[in-house]
């Protein structure tokens, strides 16, 4: 069996390696290790780098290899002097620790250009590999994308970005130099993505990958902008017979020259199961690894651990990654009224505190956010300060009374204490099962109907806190939005949020700026309580 690197490297004048001498090369490694070299390693690295599919998924586990596979697909064309690649990851931080590995793989190669700027291998035959973010409004996205060509494209974490622009990402896979043209996204599982669905008949009713379908190569044509609209069949002719209404509408006579409707219209699609077992490698050098995954909640196991794509402990999230997208892109209305903050408490050595001033008393506009960790000393000169500031009277402000709030109660006596477990009004009671659920439910309904709208200034400022290191407020928020879902174990008095210990596990930490805007809706919530009770005195 010859790979395709062996091949690629044929047509330069290079030796092929067959499949036996890639197995004799894997033994002597394994007896004498030799960080040196770079052998593909058995199992699912080596299935992907055999793929011969227009859209392959690998993943499903930590641990797999994944990112470094994705560098040795690139192996196939460093010698071609007309190769464009790209690998695209969410934000330019993220790319940090695959252009530092892949100085191993591309360093005798080419040159490498530092610029975040830039970020491209320049290989000395001509061809380049770039790396690139994805992150941002669709439109941005288009305009950083638009008319560019890249035979091979892969996005790591490929559950991370929106079906749209992974759909704009393939009108880009093409290229003038006759090289084969592939698409790679990497991924973990992730029951609530776009992917879950995209790979569904891979994974069994139980959510594990089926062994007789892994690395199966089936083919669809993806019709409309949602996953839902996908046409699949197991061969290209079941696809157009399904939808050949739609694609003869677009064909023309001119097009038979380059082949015909079915293998121009039809992609090939295959999925590949990797899981920690597949990287020997990593195992070699820290077996300890396998520990860390299994000292971990039950959905992490069950998902890192065993690959599950369907395993959830809680509900579904209610608010979704394209209604962020939405309240990202959305024009922000000329802000007038009455300013109110919302809080969430923290103190130095824990999380953040996080201070989120609004404007109007509809809590629809999202104007400022400061966030500190300070003594709690400092802390509350610090927030006095700010609410003079911003100019919020004192009983325009919420905070969190639950825990570190009790320091507040004595600096702001006039400020409205929000109280997690505090019972909803009595006709809400079956609805909601606290003050704290209902507020969640108010504002994850602003972010879906679109009432919600936020300063674009604040999204693209940087913050850091426990299990996070400068990320963008965009993508902080993009992840804490998860914990806005309904706990599937306490439905017996309405809507609830899920436990704190839960919402961690959901996000990597506490979700302290969802926590701190939800608590804004209790100025809704209360104020319609007080509407109420004064209709009820007429």
């Amino acid at each position: 069996m010859l790979y395709s690197t062996a091949y690629q490297s044929a047509t330069n004048g290079l030796p092929i390696i067959s499949h036996d001498d890639v197995v004799t090369l894997r033994d002597a490694d394994n007896k004498h290790p030799d960080s040196t070299k770079i052998i593909s390693q058995d199992g699912a690295q080596e299935r992907l780098l055999c793929s011969q599919a227009d859209i392959t998924i690998f993943g499903g586990a930590r641990g797999g290899g994944k990112s470094f596979s994705i560098l040795l697909e690139a192996l196939n064309d460093v010698y071609s002097p007309k190769f464009k690649g790209i690998i695209c990851r969410n934000a330019v931080d993220d790319l940090s620790d695959l252009v530092d590995t892949s100085q191993s793989v591309f360093g005798e190669f080419g040159e490498y250009n530092r610029s975040k700027g830039d970020m491209t291998w320049n290989f000395y035959n001509g061809g380049t590999l770039k790396f690139s973010f994805y992150a941002g409004g669709y439109d941005d996205f288009v305009t950083r994308f638009q008319g560019k060509q890249f035979a091979y494209i892969a996005v790591d974490e490929i559950t991370q970005i929106e079906y749209r622009k992974f759909k704009y990402l393939l009108t880009d896979n093409r290229n003038t130099g006759f090289l084969r043209n592939r698409f790679i996204g990497t991924c973990n599982p992730d029951p609530e993505s776009w992917v879950a669905r995209f790979i569904d008949w891979w994974i069994d009713d139980d959510g594990y990958p089926m062994k007789e379908r892994d690395g199966k190569m089936r083919y669809c044509f993806m019709d409309g902008d949602d996953v839902s609209g996908i046409i699949w069949g197991d061969t290209r002719d079941e696809v157009y017979e399904k939808c050949r209404g739609t694609i003869k509408r677009y064909w023309k006579d001119e097009y038979n020259e380059f082949g015909d409707a079915k293998e121009l219209f039809i992609k090939s699609v295959c999925f590949i199961h990797s899981s920690v077992y597949d990287n020997k490698q990593l195992l070699r050098s820290s077996p300890e690894y396998l520990g860390t995954l299994a000292n971990r909640s039950e959905e992490e196991r069950a998902r890192d651990l065993d690959g599950n794509w369907k395993y959830k402990e809680v509900g579904d999230e209610l608010v979704k990654f394209k209604h962020m997208e939405q309240l990202y892109n959305k024009a922000v209305p000329q802000p007038a009224g009455r300013l109110y903050a919302s809080c969430d408490i923290a103190v130095e050595g824990g999380d953040n505190l996080v201070l989120v001033l609004w404007q109007g008393s509809d809590m629809n506009y999202i104007k400022d956010i400061y966030v500190t960790r300070m003594n709690a000393k400092a802390t509350v000169t610090a927030v006095k300060g700010k609410l003079e500031e911003w100019g919020v009277a004192e009983e325009d402000m919420t905070y969190d009374l639950n825990g570190l709030g009790q320091l507040f109660r004595g600096f702001f006596p006039r400020a409205v204490p929000f109280i997690n477990n505090e019972a909803v009004e009595p006709k809400m009671k079956f609805v909601y099962a606290n003050l704290k659920s209902q507020a969640a439910y108010v504002f994850a309904n602003k972010i879906v109907d679109g009432e919600l709208s936020i300063n674009p200034q604040l999204l693209d400022n940087k913050y850091s806190g426990h299990g996070y290191e400068r990320l963008r407020l965009r993508d902080i928020l993009l992840n804490e939005r998860k914990v806005l879902r309904a706990d599937p174990n306490n439905t017996s008095h309405g809507f609830a949020l899920p436990k704190k210990a839960v919402m961690k596990r959901l996000v990597g930490h506490s979700p302290d700026f969802i926590e701190a805007m939800l608590m804004g809706m209790v100025f809704i919530i209360k104020k319609k309580r007080r509407s109420i009770k004064g209709l009820g005195l007429l």
